[in-house]
């Protein structure tokens, strides 16, 4: 391909809570972005779905305000690049319409089918096959869930797809195809041959008739039609391409392609990944190994599924006032709560916030596992809650960031943290202040819509490597040092936080919330 100063290319960010679409040039600036967000479906207790269309409307949505933001000639434009939720899962019909809500990554309803998967296949055959541990967490479990109790809908499902080949479809593309990046959350994923394993959907009952094919990351998969050019205000015929999981899109926007080096992204979840020459490099349980959107390489993976979660959560039930005052002045309203916590002490005056709304993800693997405030009195006030869930939420990130570091050989060499959450300096400060080393932040935040476009730029011929475009694109920041003064403190808050949660879990606490919560609500 011809290369101009001009040339564009647009990220696509199909998210869990809102989608965003930003424009980026060949050197990785960010023209313009667009968000929009869309809500989940909460029918029962760890039931997480999502009506589909709502997502498109809110790409289309995102896309439009990104183009006007943006305010380039059509001509500029040369691709798409497209990143989703791994683990959400769409049944489709045989005119390719969604029979049902998507089912989401963070749904938690399949605990009770992690017995019946192993005793189909050995918990050890599964893990030497997918490189994950057997968890009600992964499409797997629920799609087994689905088998068991909703039979009827499962036999008139024609397709099983992820959010990236379905949506890829609806913009014009000529094939239905998933990528080994995409398929990481799923369950049943050949880490080695990086394709469907016949073996385990077999256990869990499921026809790989109706999964898609499996493609390769940064690949092109068709153009733009007329009628989603329409919709998205960009301009049809551009190539559409291939992109990844999120997770692995982040990894790629912050350069993150080579042994030893890691990134944290945290929005809705905090999500680690770290890359992988080779599976045999994975030494212990705590990570998880996936598909890297770098073609024929892996990751290794760990989650923690409710950090930004919980912050909604609190913005939505108990931030009225911030969230009129933010509308008022026009701030973010995120900005606003974590700012409301900076007289408090580290610690929170000795609360402790367990923020597993969804399950407990690395290194324990336990959908069971709730929220929690622990230690409260009547001197803590609403300004020690917050900071405890920011603090409550940064020692889940270190479960992980610890347990993936540890059985990971040769460790991390650097850790790099993207996402929204990575904006805010205090937020980040008590981050690198918990997790006790150096975070590297990236110039452009939002990695996830910057590693979409690069697969696009590559897709669509531009760049002759993922190498030469990650170069080319990405630009590392400023790096944040723990603060020494806070170490005692942090170091004692974090071993309480662990001594709650596995206290917690081995007595049984969790399994019998669990079973009230199913029993009556």
């Amino acid at each position: 391909m011809a290369r101009t100063a001009k040339d564009i290319f647009v990220g696509i960010d199909a998210g869990t809570t809102g989608g965003k679409v930003a424009l980026f040039d060949a050197l990785g600036n960010e023209l313009g972005a667009g968000y929009c967000e869309y809500p989940c479906i909460y029918a029962h207790p760890g039931w997480v779905e999502q009506e589909v269309e709502e997502v498109w409307r809110g790409i289309c949505r995102a896309s439009r305000a990104a183009r006007a933001a943006a305010n380039v000639a059509d001509d500029a434009i040369r691709s798409i690049g497209f990143s989703s939720q791994r683990g959400s899962f769409i049944l489709l019909d045989q005119r390719e319409h969604p029979l049902a809500p998507a089912v989401l990554w963070n749904d938690s309803r399949a605990k009770e089918m992690e017995r019946a998967l192993k005793q189909r296949i050995a918990p050890e055959r599964y893990r030497r096959i997918t490189g994950m541990p057997v968890s009600g967490s992964w499409a797997i479990a629920k799609l087994a869930w689905l088998l068991q109790n909703r039979r009827e809908l499962m036999e008139r499902a024609r397709y099983i797809c992820n959010g990236q080949e379905y949506f890829l479809r609806r913009l014009g593309s000529d094939v239905l195809e998933s990528d080994p990046s995409a398929l990481t959350l799923n369950g049943m994923l050949d880490i080695r041959k990086l394709d469907w394993s016949e073996e385990v959907c077999h256990a869990a009952g499921i026809d790989l008739t109706r999964l898609p094919r499996v493609g390769r990351p940064g690949t092109m998969v068709g153009r733009l039609s007329k009628a989603a050019a329409e919709e998205t205000a960009l301009p049809a015929g551009i190539a559409l391409c291939r992109g990844g999981g999120d997770q692995q899109c982040a990894a790629l926007g912050a350069g993150v392609i080579k042994q030893g080096l890691a990134e944290v992204t945290i929005g809705t979840a905090a999500m680690m990944v770290a890359h992988l020459d080779d599976p045999g490099l994975v030494i212990g349980p705590a990570p998880y190994i996936g598909g890297h959107a770098v073609p024929d390489k892996w990751d290794v993976e760990g989650g923690a599924f409710s950090i930004g979660s919980c912050l909604k959560w609190w913005r939505d039930n108990f931030g009225q006032n911030e969230r009129v005052r933010a509308e008022h002045e026009g701030t973010d309203v995120y900005d606003m709560l974590i700012a409301s916590t900076r007289e408090v002490p580290a610690g929170s005056r000795g609360i402790i916030f367990q923020p597993f709304f969804a399950g407990q993800v690395t290194p324990y693997y336990d959908t069971l596992a709730r929220g929690a405030f622990l230690g409260l009195g009547l001197a803590h006030d609403r300004a020690c809650l917050l900071r405890a869930i920011l603090e409550g939420c940064a020692c889940e990130v270190r479960f992980m960031v610890d347990g993936v570091a540890r059985d990971l050989k040769g460790g991390i060499s650097e850790l790099r943290v993207t996402g929204g959450a990575s904006r805010s300096h205090q937020f980040m400060q008590l981050h690198a202040d918990i997790l006790r080393r150096p975070l590297v932040l990236l110039h452009n935040r939002e990695c996830t819509v910057l590693g979409a476009s690069i697969l696009g730029a590559v897709g669509c011929g531009y760049f002759a490597s993922i190498h030469e475009a990650v170069s080319a694109m990405v630009k590392i920041g400023r790096t944040v040092e723990p603060d020494p003064t806070t170490a005692d403190v942090y170091i004692q808050l974090f071993e309480l936080f662990r001594f709650c949660y596995e206290t917690a879990a081995q007595a049984g606490l969790y399994k019998a919330i669990y079973e009230f919560q199913r029993s009556y609500f």
